[in-house]
C-alpha cells in the first residue's frame, strides 16, 4: 500500500495521480471490452439475473394484485436518488476547495465510509483506499442510472477513484480489481437486459423454460456478484487485521462456508440493503432483491418476520460455539452495515417510514409509530432453523417464531444487546453492566408514548458510554467518544424515534447527521487498536441494537408493514414455480 496526502473529512481536495489516471483508463477499456460482454452475457450468474428479471415482470404485469400494491407504496415514498447535491454543499461549506474537488472527495468518502463502518478492526488509511477501488463499480452502478446520485458521469467517479486505487497494491488487490471488472461487466449485462426493447416478450414461458424461480442460493451467487461482494470481502479479508481469516494470501475466507452462523451473517451485510430497498428497488424495477423475489416466489410469507430474522443472524453469530475464528468481525461486518444503512442519505430510511405514515389511505397506520407497538415478543421468540440461506429451496421461510410463553422479552434481548455492544474478550463486569444498561433503554421503549419515543436518547448514549469504559485509560480519545455519544443520540432521536430535529447551523438534515457520523467514525481510527476497535464496536453494537432490538426499529415497521399492507391481495397472486432440484 503506498503513502497517500488525503485526509477525509479535511482536505482541500484530491491529489491529482497520473499513474492512477493510466490504471483507472485500463480497467474501464477492459471491462467495456468484447472480450468480457461475451463472457458475462454466457455466465452462470446472468442466467440467474435473466430468471429474476423474468419473475420480477410477472409480479409488476398488469392486474397482478401483490405488484400494483407495491407499485402504490412505491409512489407514496421519496424518490432514490439526487443525494449528492445536499452533500457536496455541505463539502464546499465545510471543507472543499471548491465544488469539483467537493464532488471528487465526496465520492471517495462514500465508499471509504462503508469500510470505516463494515470492518471497524481495519486500519484507516487501508480503509480509504481500498474504497477508492469500488468508485469505479459505482461508475457504472450509479452513474446515468434511474437511481443516479446526481455525482457526476463516469469519468467524474473514475476521476475520484484514480489516486487511492494506484495506491492499493499486493495479490488480493489484482485480484479484487479483476474482479471488479467482471462485477461492472454483470452490471451493464443486467442494464442491458432491463432496457432492451424485447426482453422476455413471455416471461412466464421463459421462465418455464428455465426451470421456474432460482432457488435461494443460485440467487445469493447471483447476488454476490451484482454487489460486488466478492471484490469488497477479498481486499477486506486480506487486509493485514484481517488476514488471520485469510486462507491462502489473497483474501479468501474459506472459513465462512464452514459455518452455516458467519455465513449467514456475512449475508446479512446485503439483507439490509434489500429490506430498506425494497419499494425503491421495485418502483426502478431492480432485478437484484432478496425480498422482493422471496414476495414474489413464496408469497408475502416468504417476508413475515424477515426482519426479526436478520436480527438473530446476528445473534446467532456472536453466541456460536464451533470454535472457528471469524464469527466475531462477521458480526462486526453485519452490525456496521446495518449502522451505515441508517444513516446514509442514498437509501432514506427515515423519509420512507415518515411518507408511508403520513400517506393518505389504508395502510399509513401500518408503517406508523403512532399506532404501532413494540414487538419485543416477535423479535424475542424469532428462531433460525440450520442452513447458510434464511430460506429453504422452494422460498419458505428458515425462520418460525417459538411458543414459549415466556413474558420477560425485554432481559432476553438485553442480553443479546449487551453481547453486541463490546467484543468477546470484554471482562463479565462489562458485560453485565451493558445488560443493565440495554433492560433500562429497551424497558423504556415498553412503555414509552410515541411522543415520548424521541427523549429515551441518553438512555442509548449511556449503552454506548458503559461498552466502552474499560477502553477509556487516557483523556485523549474524549473528543471522539463524546462525539459517537452524542450521535448515538441522535440517530436515535432523527431516524428511528422521531421526525427529525434540526441541526445547528441549519441545513439538510440527513446529509449533516451522515457527515458528521462518518467524520467521528473516521476519526476514531486516530486511536490505537486497543481503543479504536472497542469504541467502534460500541459504535455500531449500539446502534444495530436501537434498530434491531427496540421493538420499533425502522427495518421492522417497513418490512412488516408492507407485509401487512400485501397480505389482503396475496390469496389473489400466484406465486413463481421455485426451481426444486
Amino acid at each position: 500500500m503506498a503513502a497517500t496526502d488525503y485526509r477525509p473529512y479535511e482536505s482541500l481536495g484530491i491529489p491529482s495521480s497520473p499513474d492512477g489516471d493510466r490504471l483507472c483508463a485500463e480497467f474501464m477499456d477492459a471491462l467495456l471490452s468484447d472480450e468480457v460482454t461475451k463472457s458475462i452475457q454466457e455466465s452462470g450468474p446472468m442466467a440467474i439475473l435473466a430468471a429474476t428479471d423474468a419473475i420480477r415482470q410477472i409480479l409488476a404485469s398488469p392486474g397482478n394484485p401483490v405488484g400494483d400494491r407495491l407499485a402504490a407504496l412505491a409512489a407514496a415514498i421519496p424518490a432514490k436518488g439526487g443525494e449528492a447535491g445536499p452533500i457536496i454543499a455541505e463539502y464546499v461549506a465545510r471543507h472543499a476547495k471548491d465544488e469539483t474537488q467537493a464532488t471528487l472527495m465526496a465520492l471517495r468518502d462514500y465508499w471509504g465510509s462503508i469500510n470505516t463502518f463494515w470492518l471497524p478492526r481495519g486500519t484507516g488509511d487501508f480503509l480509504d483506499l481500498f474504497g477508492a477501488v469500488f468508485i469505479l463499480a459505482s461508475a457504472i452502478d450509479y452513474a446515468g442510472a434511474s437511481d443516479d446520485s446526481g455525482a457526476g458521469g463516469r469519468e467524474v467517479h473514475v476521476k475520484a477513484a484514480t489516486e487511492g486505487t494506484v495506491a492499493v497494491a499486493g495479490r488480493a488487490a489484482d485480484l479484487a480489481l479483476q474482479e471488479t471488472a467482471l462485477t461492472c461487466g454483470v452490471m451493464l449485462a443486467k442494464d442491458a437486459l432491463r432496457q432492451a426493447p424485447d426482453r422476455l416478450p413471455d416471461p412466464r414461458r421463459y421462465l418455464a423454460d428455465a426451470g421456474g424461480a432460482p432457488t435461494p442460493h443460485e440467487y445469493m451467487w447471483a447476488r454476490w456478484w451484482d454487489a460486488a461482494m466478492l471484490p469488497y470481502f477479498r481486499l477486506g479479508f486480506g487486509s493485514p487485521p484481517y488476514r488471520m481469516l485469510d486462507d491462502d494470501g489473497a483474501g479468501t475466507f474459506d472459513v465462512s462456508f464452514r459455518c452455516h452462523r458467519m455465513r449467514r451473517a456475512i449475508d446479512n451485510s446485503y439483507r439490509y440493503n434489500e429490506i430498506i430497498g425494497i419499494l425503491t428497488d421495485y418502483a426502478h424495477a431492480e432485478t437484484c432483491n432478496e425480498a422482493l423475489l422471496a414476495i414474489a416466489a413464496g408469497g408475502v410469507r416468504a417476508v413475515t418476520g424477515y426482519a426479526a430474522a436478520c436480527a438473530r443472524v446476528v445473534d446467532d453469530v456472536l453466541t456460536c460455539d464451533c470454535g472457528r475464528d471469524g464469527h466475531e468481525e462477521v458480526a462486526e461486518t453485519a452490525m456496521g452495515g446495518l449502522a451505515w444503512y441508517l444513516v446514509t442519505p442514498r437509501y432514506g430510511v427515515r423519509a420512507q417510514l415518515h411518507a408511508l405514515s403520513t400517506t393518505t389511505g389504508d395502510s399509513s397506520q401500518a408503517f406508523s409509530l403512532c399506532t404501532a407497538e413494540p414487538q419485543f415478543g416477535s423479535i424475542a421468540r424469532t428462531r433460525l432453523a440450520d442452513g447458510e440461506a434464511l430460506h429453504g429451496p422452494g422460498w419458505e421461510p428458515l425462520w418460525h417464531e417459538d411458543d414459549t410463553p415466556e413474558t420477560h422479552w425485554v432481559d432476553q434481548l438485553a442480553a443479546r444487546a449487551a453481547r453486541r455492544v463490546v467484543t468477546a474478550d470484554a471482562g463479565t463486569a462489562t458485560t453485565r453492566a451493558c445488560a443493565t444498561a440495554a433492560h433500562k433503554a429497551l424497558s423504556a421503549c415498553a412503555t414509552a408514548t410515541p411522543d415520548g419515543l424521541p427523549q429515551l436518547a441518553p438512555l442509548w448514549r449511556e449503552l454506548f458510554l458503559t461498552a466502552i469504559a474499560q477502553a477509556l485509560d487516557t483523556t485523549t480519545v474524549d473528543d471522539v467518544v463524546t462525539r459517537l455519544a452524542d450521535l448515538t443520540a441522535r440517530v436515535w432521536e432523527h431516524v428511528i424515534a422521531g421526525p427529525g430535529i434540526a441541526p445547528d447551523p441549519p441545513g439538510d438534515a440527513d446529509t449533516i447527521l451522515s457527515i458528521d457520523t462518518y467524520h467521528a467514525v473516521w476519526d476514531s481510527y486516530s486511536l490505537p487498536p486497543r481503543q479504536g476497535i472497542p469504541i467502534r464496536r460500541a459504535f455500531i453494537g449500539t446502534l444495530a441494537s436501537s434498530v434491531e432490538l427496540s421493538g420499533i426499529g425502522p427495518c421492522g415497521r417497513l418490512i412488516d408493514g408492507i407485509v401487512t399492507a400485501l397480505t389482503p391481495h396475496d390469496q389473489d397472486h400466484i406465486p413463481s414455480q421455485p426451481r426444486l432440484s
